[in-house]
């Protein structure tokens, strides 16, 4: 492997295991917190309403940075049935790329409006932990920045779908 193909191939793992460790520790702290709240219902030792803002910020991260961590590895859901009957053609490929402009350009504008929300919700704070409110959206911009790399990353790299196979299934 040359040099700049292995700092971008442990740049890609880097990402990924960043993406993947922010979603688990989000998810994580999101069923402490949910079961604590439920307990604390039963049991009313302490009062948590700090935990509301902490529950929708881990939310907020799970949800944008799992969807790119899915993303970079094309683990959506997907219709993929056009592609792979197309797989291997010209037409194929060109079905790839339209799809991935298209794909690019609604990426564009997620990415710019959620720059445009982080940055008029700069100076505002959250009510109990005075939490500036841009760490909320912040992770909007930041999963469709990835996420579009990703894109363009796979406009330019032809997939390597397989031919479905005329004879079916075999065992």
């Amino acid at each position: 492997m040359t040099e700049p193909a292995s700092r971008s191939y442990l740049a890609d793992r880097i990402l990924e295991a960043v993406l993947r460790w922010i979603s688990i520790v989000c998810m994580f702290v999101l069923v402490v917190l949910v079961c604590a709240l439920v307990l604390i219902r039963f049991f009313p030792l302490f009062s948590m309403g700090w935990s509301d803002e902490i529950v929708e910020l881990a939310f907020a991260w799970m949800v944008f940075m799992g969807t790119a961590a899915v993303w970079r590895m094309h683990e959506h859901i997907t219709i993929d049935f056009i592609p792979q009957a197309l797989a291997g053609t010209r037409a194929g490929r060109i079905l790839d790329v339209i799809v991935g402009l298209l794909i690019l350009g609604f990426l564009g504008v997620f990415t710019w409006q959620g720059w445009l929300l982080t940055i008029q919700s700069e100076g505002n704070t959250s009510p109990m932990l005075t939490l500036p409110k841009p760490l909320w959206y912040a992770t909007i911009p930041v999963s469709g920045l990835v996420m579009m790399i990703y894109t363009i990353i796979g406009i330019l790299r032809p997939r390597r779908l397989v031919p479905p196979d005329p004879e079916g299934i075999k065992i």
